[in-house]
């Protein structure tokens, strides 16, 4: 398989994931490993592009995802 079309069924698959979350919340805001999938998956989008944007929406998922677990940490939760 192509990575073009590993990356476009890795798209998928995500999509899929946050529709099932969306369809059975679980409370609060997106889940860590929903974040760091979205995180890996724009990073190498980014790594990939030549456009300075694809590398400025990569590194809003990073700091998204370091949020989300900072705010995890802090709450004693260990997710």
């Amino acid at each position: 398989m192509s990575e073009h079309s590993s990356r476009a069924r890795e798209i998928s698959d995500f999509i899929d994931a946050l529709r099932h979350r969306s369809d059975n919340p679980t409370g609060g805001g997106a889940s860590a490993d929903l974040l760091a999938w979205k995180a890996s998956l724009l990073g190498r989008i980014a790594a990939d592009s030549a456009d300075p944007e694809a590398q400025q929406v990569a590194d809003h998922a990073r700091a998204q995802l370091d949020h989300a677990r900072n705010t995890t940490t802090e709450s004693g939760g260990d997710h």
